[in-house]
């Protein structure tokens, strides 16, 4: 779903624990993860939350956006003590790769999908069968032939979330003539409005 799930337009946040067995993998990002973590779960646990929530690491601190996050919070929001965040945030500055990333990373920004009604919006959840190219697109196309405008996509990140969803906030309703456009593609394996 990286094609669709266009990375940096957002990241909607799940905040699940995952064992070591079932975390997702992040490709070469998640290897040299655990190779710099020594594959702990609970060290894990603090770098996925971070990844998924967009945390930086600037100067020692973590940071969500221009926000301080201090360590105790993020070692309650991950159900671990301060020491397994200090631990992981070394682990993490120790490595030219994840310093890199865990420097420059930001979060996405508000996320509407809760409060899509309340603003006169809907939204479209899509659910797919396999990560591929172009879904986004005909999803899209079949809005934009309806002249539905697309307030906001929100695309959850297949390797940081399973079954990772979809999000198209739009402006009015949505003719069931344009779900079933959208799901003559054989990798849409179903469509939601709320």
């Amino acid at each position: 779903m990286h094609a669709y799930f266009l990375k940096g337009i957002n990241l909607r946040i799940i905040a699940q624990k995952y064992t070591l067995r079932t975390m997702p993998r992040l490709g070469s990002i998640w290897r040299e993860i655990e190779r710099r973590l020594g594959k702990s779960s609970k060290k894990l646990l603090v770098a996925r939350k971070m990844l998924l929530y967009g945390l930086k690491i600037k100067d020692g601190n973590v940071y969500c956006g221009d926000v301080k996050v201090t360590i105790s919070s993020l070692a309650a929001a991950c159900s671990v003590d301060r020491r397994t965040v200090v631990e992981t945030i070394n682990a993490i500055m120790r490595s030219p790769m994840l310093r890199e990333i865990f420097e420059g990373i930001e979060p996405s920004g508000p996320f509407l999908y809760n409060i899509a009604r309340l603003l006169g919006y809907r939204t479209l959840i899509i659910e797919v069968h396999e990560d591929r190219p172009g879904i986004l697109a005909s999803v899209a196309s079949a809005l934009a032939e309806a002249n539905i405008n697309i307030v906001q996509v929100v695309a959850e990140d297949p390797n940081l979330i399973p079954n990772a969803k979809l999000y198209i906030i739009v402006e009015g309703d949505i003719p069931g003539n344009v779900i079933q456009k959208m799901l003559e593609n054989p990798i849409i394996k179903r469509v939601t409005v709320s």
